[in-house]
């Protein structure tokens, strides 16, 4: 099925309590289209994050997840759904006492995927620490076997939390060519949170900026410089108080 839009939102509410933490935001992502989600913590990027991922309950609006309303889907659409859908959140211990080898085949077998084991081992140069367990890894090295278990169930969206924090340069640039190349590869839509605003001057097509429960949305991060500002991080600064 070719969608039209991977996401479609439409004056989206959430609160807790009297807390307003979104205040009304209308988004749309396409697919091939990478996207940074930038804002202070706390600012409401993990509750909104959590609502595409359909797993948050919201107030008031419309979502559209591959072009399904999320709020009228029923649990075993929602199910389906989620089965297009592949979140990287930050390293968990869960994983602790498997190999990387055994979590790759539990997954794969999940997923019921049609890639096969050796070679998502060999698109993310696995091979030497397919033995290991994944506890034993580097942050960085746990990082790439969790996005190779995301790129198993072949999602139509791939959902990041802050990718690279604590990945030195050279696991930052490799992490970021896999992103890129299942990007390119599949015409995936890719959405992340990150704090590094040279990624997303360098890596993302579009970046939606939530601040103080209220978004703004750029199509390009060429269109964010035509205002004036030096580079991303110098927009972030500027606009986002600490």
């Amino acid at each position: 099925m070719i969608f039209v839009h991977i996401i479609e939102v439409r004056n989206l509410k959430k609160s807790y309590g009297e807390k307003e933490v979104l205040k009304g935001i209308d988004f749309q992502a396409s697919p091939g289209e990478v996207i940074g989600v930038i804002g202070k913590n706390g600012a409401g990027k993990s509750t909104f994050l959590e609502i595409l991922m359909t797993i948050k309950q919201f107030d008031t609006g419309i979502v559209y997840v591959l072009e399904e309303d999320i709020r009228l889907a029923s649990m075993s659409r929602l199910e389906e759904l989620r089965k297009q859908i592949a979140v990287v959140l930050q390293p968990t211990q869960f994983y602790r006492t498997l190999k990387v080898e055994e979590l790759l085949k539990l997954f794969r077998s999940y997923y019921r995927s049609s890639i096969a084991l050796e070679q998502i081992i060999h698109d993310f140069k696995l091979d030497p620490h397919r033995h290991k367990y994944f506890d034993k890894l580097s942050g960085g090295w746990k990082q790439i076997v969790s996005l190779a278990i995301a790129f198993l169930c072949e999602p139509k969206l791939l959902i990041l939390d802050e990718p690279t924090t604590g990945l030195d340069p050279h696991m930052r640039n490799l992490l970021w060519s896999y992103i890129t190349e299942y990007n390119e590869r599949t015409g995936g839509t890719v959405i992340l949170t990150t704090h590094n605003m040279d990624e997303v001057e360098i890596y993302c097509d579009k970046v939606l900026l939530i601040n103080n429960g209220i978004t703004e949305v750029f199509s390009t991060t060429d269109s964010i410089l035509a205002l004036g500002y030096r580079s991303v991080h110098d927009f972030y600064l500027q606009k986002v108080d600490i």
